[in-house]
Order: C-alpha cells, then sequence, then structure tokens
C-alpha cells in the first residue's frame, strides 16, 4: 500500500522521520557554529614564586600578607591574561602579576588567555608565625593561632607540620594539662603572657608566644578618693552669762560614744572538694537521670555558666548536660554517650572550685 495511505514508508511512521530529519538539522547547525567559533587556545602554564622557602610547608603554600609572584610561562606579548585570585579582591591584567592574600585559607586562582581559555592553581595560605632571623632567612615555626586572646575566651591553636602525634601545653600553667590532638584549644583565666609547646613524634618541638589580656582591666586595690578629716574635738559648753549666782560647772570630760559594730563579713562559699572520678561518676549519673543541675552548685565557680571544653568545643556546662542526657541512636537501640577523659581545672582564689572542665565523649 502507498505511504500516502498508510502514513508509513520504510515501515515507519511518517513523524518519525520528520523527528529524525529536524534532530539531524539541529545538530549540524551546532557543529557549524562550534566550528566558525573555535578559537585554538594557547599552551601556557602557571608558576608562582616568593621570596620565602616553603619547602616544608608544601607545594603552593604561602604566607598571610606574603607578596606571592604568578607567571603564564609561555612569553608571548601578544596573549592578555586576567587573572582572578579567588579572594574578592580587584583582577589583574599581565602575564606576570604579584599579589598578597589578608586571610588565611585555599584559595583558586584562575588566569583567562585572550578572553576564552583559562588554567587554574590551588594556593594555601597560613598564619606566618615565623620570625625572621638575624641573617634574613625565615626561622620556621609550625605554630599557627592569633597573637592575642581575652581572658575567658577560647583560642584556637593548629599546626602546619605533619605528624602521627601531637603534645600541645602551657609552659607556665602546666595545670591546664595536654592537650593530643593536630587542633587544640585552651581557655586562659588570668591575663599575662605565656608560652605555648607543640611536641611532634619526631622530636621537633616548636613555641610561640601569645598575650593574654582583661578586658575589664585590673585594679591598683587602692582608692583615688581623698579621706575627710575626721570632726574636731569639741570643747566644754560655754559658761552662761546672765547668771552670776551659779557657779561655774566643772569641766568634766566628754564620755566616749561606743564605735557602731562593723557588719559581720558575709562568709566566703564551701566547695565540695571532689576528685576527678567523683565528678566524672556524677556526670555518668546526670546522663541517666538519676542527678540533675543544681547538684553541682557546690562544685563550680559559675555553676551553670561554667567554661566547658567539651570535644574540643567550647560551651557552657548546662549545654554539656543537655547534650549527655541525648541518647543517640535508632528509636529502639538508642545508646547514651560515654564519656573517654574528663579533667577539670580549679581556682585557689576563689575556695578551690571548678571553673574549666576538660571533657571528651562520644
Amino acid at each position: 500500500m502507498h505511504f500516502v495511505y498508510s502514513k508509513q514508508w520504510g515501515r515507519l511512521d511518517f513523524r518519525v522521520w520528520i523527528s529524525l530529519i529536524a534532530v539531524t538539522v539541529i545538530a549540524l547547525a551546532l557543529l557549524g557554529y562550534k566550528v566558525a567559533t573555535h578559537v585554538t587556545c594557547p599552551e601556557f602554564h602557571l608558576k608562582t614564586a616568593s621570596n620565602i622557602n616553603h619547602i616544608q610547608d608544601g607545594p603552593r603554600t604561602y604566607f598571610v600578607n606574603e607578596q606571592v609572584q604568578f607567571f603564564a610561562t609561555r612569553n608571548d606579548a601578544s596573549l592578555m591574561v586576567t587573572w582572578n585570585f579567588g579572594d574578592k579582591s580587584a583582577t589583574r591584567i599581565g602575564t606576570s602579576v604579584t599579589h598578597s592574600f589578608i586571610k588565611e585559607g585555599n584559595y583558586l586562582v584562575t588566569a583567562m588567555v585572550n578572553g576564552s581559555c583559562t588554567e587554574s592553581v590551588n594556593i594555601r595560605v597560613i598564619q606566618n608565625s615565623t620570625p625572621i632571623t638575624a641573617g634574613g632567612s625565615p626561622d620556621l615555626n609550625r605554630i599557627v593561632s592569633d597573637d592575642v586572646v581575652a581572658t575567658g575566651d577560647a583560642m584556637v591553636f593548629n599546626t602546619t607540620a605533619v605528624s602521627s602525634g601531637y603534645n600541645w601545653s602551657i609552659n607556665e600553667l602546666p595545670e591546664m594539662g595536654q592537650q593530643l590532638t593536630r587542633t587544640a584549644k585552651f581557655i586562659f583565666t588570668k591575663p599575662g603572657t605565656f608560652t605555648v609547646t607543640l611536641k611532634l613524634d619526631q622530636g621537633s618541638s616548636y613555641q610561640k608566644t601569645i598575650q593574654v589580656t582583661d578586658p575589664l582591666g585590673t585594679g591598683s586595690g587602692t582608692s583615688n578618693i581623698p579621706v575627710l578629716p575626721g570632726p574636731a574635738e569639741v570643747g566644754p559648753p560655754p559658761l552662761p552669762a546672765d547668771i552670776p549666782d551659779k557657779k561655774p560647772e566643772e569641766n568634766k570630760p566628754e564620755e566616749a560614744k561606743p564605735a557602731a559594730p562593723e557588719p559581720a563579713p558575709a562568709a566566703a562559699k564551701v566547695y565540695e572538694q571532689l576528685p576527678e572520678p567523683a565528678i566524672q561518676a556524677m556526670l555518668e549519673e546526670l546522663a541517666e537521670g538519676k542527678k540533675n543541675l543544681g547538684d553541682f552548685n557546690n562544685i563550680l565557680c559559675n555553676g551553670a555558666g561554667t567554661k566547658v571544653m567539651a570535644n574540643n568545643q567550647s560551651t557552657t556546662f548546662a549545654a554539656l548536660c543537655n547534650e549527655l542526657k541525648e541518647k543517640k541512636g535508632l528509636p529502639l537501640l538508642k545508646r547514651k554517650k560515654r564519656i573517654q577523659s574528663f579533667k577539670v581545672v580549679r581556682d585557689p582564689s576563689a575556695g578551690n572550685c571548678v571553673k574549666i572542665i576538660y571533657i571528651t565523649y562520644k
């Protein structure tokens, strides 16, 4: 039967043939456009350099505010290279440019050639804690942190060194203990200058000096208000002049008035001096619902607001209690959290109460 009557040709419906022809035409049009607009990209590569040797820091690792030089290796004046440094700074144009990064982080630097071809390179920027020696070469220090922190705030310490083990400590504050992770957090409760020490398994050790400030200031303990002089001594009252018949009374010494009793000083709060295992046992009972937050009022300096470093995160004792009470897992297989390590720091000036808790759990 003729396809005019059957609407088929080659045993295929005519609508299938129309679709195939349309797809073929569109594909040919796209191919032609691609060939017409194709631009051959010149072969080039990106290189970086600086005035400080970063061999131990890893490839393409630089310090904050360090001048880094970027090169397009193909020396062709006809190339127009536009650089995007990935830090929201202004773009630069040229086959060789210099740039500095003001914050730590990882940045993807992209070079676009002639407005169409691109090449990218990853840059790692770390905090510069490397003092310069007298000879002009950097004395590499692997500790990365801020230089100044306020009392009561958590300070984070990181390192660019790679090791199988890490040991952080504060030389002047051995009571703060040691932390054995690559990233450490300490809370300083008094102002001053302290030395942070990092020891690695390979025998290497690094130190960094930090300054802890008191945002409230420290008083001198004395007052500048002048002390008013006491009342002048009062003599005997004068004799009345209009009564001559009466003999003047003899001067009698004025009797001293008894001093008002001073109010008794408020009794200092007495805290329970429980050892660390006993406090940890109380926390475990709290997680089981056998104790509550009020049971710790005679142990903690600030009660529910006592500082806590839980799993390397700064929090409060109240938030820790809520976290320990929550059980994880499926509804029928929920299990309580287990405490892996527990350590407290006491305040001798406030009755030896607990002012900081270091705890890890899972």
